[in-house]
Parts: structure tokens; C-alpha cells; sequence
């Protein structure tokens, strides 16, 4: 999340005439993340968070709107899409796609390593989601996936250096490898990042921006998770801590036959994913009026430690 689209008092007032939240009292642009423009937008009648999509077709986001109201619905604490007076989810400001929803309680534990409550209060937190989000009957495929490795990484090979261009090449080669059809599979959220995890009275009370969900491999998500909750400044786990994800996840979703065994690449595939998205971030920036890059480095280390592991 960040900002690089402005709005006018006069350009909010006109957007939320079609809803009944009542009259603006506060905008204020939050900097985290790094796709979309998204404020806190406080009015007379609550607290929610506003986002103007500026990547996303449009025809792409009814999905992830669909997506967090049928999770909520089904006891996921995640943000639930405000709708106008006419039924509708998804508006128009400032010439883009914007959508209001509701802003949940707590605040995140980036910056900091997770408590064993907390690490296991995360894993049960990501079984449930797949389990709820099974028969979710929207199908979209994993926009960040392995077609999307390729094309980053082409785009990517005049801004790096030859021994990165060659590091991402062999992990590639690797990745077409891998079979992963077998594996059993649905929604996942793919970013479910410290910064992206809410938590109030040591209980977890929401999970935020579902904008790059999509159908995948459970275990991806869980990998994803790993990667960004329990690794430690130089990429190696923090072991304690992913033992008790990954207990805590396979007792609310037993694992069946063969998943374990690709779990091990599957970390591997999750730390190039955030490597790409990084480096693309940082060589393809963005203007805005508050934005955050965040270090590639970070994932450069976690890939080659992952790639120790095998």
C-alpha cells in the first residue's frame, strides 16, 4: 500500500455521495506497500480504508472484492467491502478504480519477531483461510505465478548484474522442474506479510490486502509465510518459529500425500517470487506522493539460503 494518487476534498465528497458513510473527517495516506494508493478515510458514520487501484484492471478487482466478503462471511476477520446505495462495490475517483472497506482493529508486529502464540495463532489463521475459500467459485490464477517470474526476469536482465541475472536463470530452470499439479489447492493470499497481519490483545484481528490472491498451491502460501515470518537478517529460518507455523497450520489442515515433499522447493519458489517483485519495484519505480520500496536484498539472501536447504 502507498500513495501515488492525490484526492481533493471536493473529488471524496463527490465519491462517497453515492454511499451512506456519511461525510469525510480525515484522509490520511498510509505509505506501506507498494501497488495501490490507500487512506484511512474516517467519516461520521466509521473508520475504513479507501484504495484507488492504479495497476489493476478494473474488469480484475470485482474478484478481490467477492473474495474478502465471502472470506468475512465465513469467519476470516478480513476487510469487508463497503457497498453504495445502489449495490455496487467498486467506483470510480479520480479517473480510477476505488473501492471503500472496512477498517479492521489492531495493528501489525512488523518489525519485530513473532511470539510462539503468535506464530501458531498465524498458522492455524492460514488453514482456516484455505479451508473457507475452497469452495469459493470465482477461479483466477496466480497473477504473480511462474509466467510472471519469466517475464519480470526478462525485463529485469539490463538492471542486474551478471551473477544475479545468472542466480535467477538457474532458479528458473529449477522452478520448471517442479511438478505441482498434484498438490491440492484454492484461494491463497500470497502476501500475507507482518505488515499485512493485525493483532489486538495477542489475538489476531485481521488480515489485510488480498490484491495479489489467487488460485495456487496451499503449501505456496505457507512457504510465502515462512519466508516472511520466520527468516532471520542473513535469510536463514528462525527453526522455532517455523516449526510452530507449520504445526500449528497442518493441525487445522492435515496435509495429504506428497505435499510435504514439495515444500522445500516451494520455499524456494515464494523467496523468487518477492525477489522479482522487489527488484521490479525498485528498477520500475513508481512517482507518488508517499511511496516505499522495499530492500531486494532481503530476498536475494533468502533464495540462496532456501537453495542451501536441497
Amino acid at each position: 500500500m502507498s500513495v501515488y494518487t492525490n484526492v481533493s476534498d471536493r473529488e471524496l465528497a463527490q465519491f462517497l455521495r453515492d454511499y451512506e458513510l456519511g461525510d469525510a473527517r480525515a484522509l490520511t495516506g498510509i505509505p506501506a506497500g507498494v501497488e495501490n494508493s490507500n487512506y484511512f478515510l474516517d467519516t461520521d458514520k466509521g473508520r475504513f480504508v479507501l484504495t484507488l487501484f492504479e495497476r489493476l484492471p478494473r474488469s480484475k478487482i470485482p474478484y478481490f472484492l467477492a473474495l474478502t466478503e465471502w472470506l468475512s462471511l465465513r469467519g476470516i476477520p478480513c476487510p469487508r467491502p463497503m457497498h453504495t446505495v445502489a449495490g455496487n462495490s467498486l467506483g470510480t475517483l479520480c479517473d480510477k478504480p476505488a473501492a471503500i472497506v472496512q477498517r479492521l482493529s489492531g495493528d501489525s508486529i512488523e518489525g519485530r519477531a513473532p511470539s510462539a502464540t503468535e506464530i501458531s495463532a498465524l498458522g492455524e489463521l492460514l488453514a482456516r483461510m484455505h479451508l473457507a475459500g475452497e469452495n469459493f467459485p470465482e477461479r483466477h490464477p496466480n497473477p504473480a505465478g511462474f509466467d510472471w517470474w519469466q517475464e519480470t526476469a526478462r525485463h529485469l536482465v539490463p538492471h542486474l548484474s551478471p551473477e544475479d541475472n545468472t542466480i535467477i536463470a538457474e532458479e528458473l530452470a529449477y522452478q520448471r522442474t517442479v511438478r505441482r499439479t498434484p498438490l491440492p489447492g484454492g484461494v491463497v493470499h500470497a502476501d500475507l506479510f507482518p505488515d499485512n497481519v493485525l493483532f489486538e490483545n495477542g489475538r489476531i484481528s485481521g488480515a489485510i490486502d488480498f490484491y495479489y490472491a489467487g488460485d495456487d498451491a496451499w503449501l505456496y502460501d505457507l512457504a510465502v509465510v515462512a519466508n516472511s515470518w520466520c527468516s532471520v537478517a542473513d535469510g536463514r529460518f528462525d527453526h522455532t518459529l517455523v516449526r510452530g507455523l507449520w504445526h500449528a497450520y497442518v493441525a487445522a489442515r492435515p496435509l495429504q500425500a506428497g505435499e510435504e515433499d514439495l515444500w522445500f522447493p516451494l520455499l524456494r519458489a515464494a523467496a523468487l517470487r518477492f525477489w522479482l517483485l522487489r527488484l521490479d519495484a525498485l528498477h520500475f519505480r513508481r512517482p507518488g506522493a508517499i511511496t516505499q520500496c522495499k530492500d531486494p536484498e532481503e530476498y536475494r539472501r533468502i533464495l540462496l539460503r532456501r537453495r542451501e536447504m536441497l
